[in-house]
């Protein structure tokens, strides 16, 4: 769902020729998510790339026709688990702030400057990858004050398999392993 915030008294029922589903002009949230949970093994199998780092910078622009605000994410990479990824990584979020408006798309990940994140990210050659699967891919990290490592900051239940312990971790290195081993080759 998307949804315009216009900083002036005039409320509007459709952005860059997207209707609002019925109830949101009015406050309401939909109860339909556009994203049906992927879970870990189906997010690691799809994404293109996988890393953990921290937000460098968060752009939003208009694209070319002002139809559409976009969100170029710029994350310095601190750890790959999988696709390619040099020092940092691109990638882009549909919505965004642009002047006095504000596009906010429900069921999308927002990242700010600063904030710690592993992200699964799915692209194709020529464009930006964008988050795979919504909400889902992006894991929240924290960083340890002690040894300086990323941890995840909620704990994550990793599915049971045959020789996997299904308790909650929030090490991010069974994370990584867990990913890594359901990796198509």
């Amino acid at each position: 769902m998307i949804r315009a915030v216009i900083a002036s008294p005039i409320r509007i029922a459709a952005v860059a020729g997207i209707l609002l589903a019925p109830g949101t002009a009015s406050g309401q949230e939909s109860s339909n998510a556009p994203f049906a949970p992927l879970g870990l093994e189906r997010m690691a199998a799809l994404a293109t790339q996988i890393v953990a780092g921290t937000v460098e910078s968060v752009d939003s622009a208009w694209n070319h026709d002002r139809s559409r605000i976009q969100t170029r994410v710029t994350l310095r990479v601190e750890r790959r688990i999988a696709g390619p990824a040099g020092s940092t990584v691109v990638f882009r979020i549909p919505g965004g702030t642009v002047g006095p408006t504000t596009i906010l798309v429900t069921d999308m990940p927002t990242f700010e400057p600063g904030e710690h994140v592993l992200v699964f990210l799915r692209g194709t050659r020529g464009r930006l990858p964008s988050v795979l699967g919504g909400p889902e891919g992006k894991l929240g990290l924290t960083r340890s004050a002690e040894r300086g490592e990323l941890a995840l900051q909620l704990p994550l239940p990793l599915p049971a398999a045959a020789n996997a312990d299904p308790t909650p971790t929030r090490d991010l290195a069974v994370v990584e392993n867990f990913v890594r081993a359901r990796i198509p080759n």
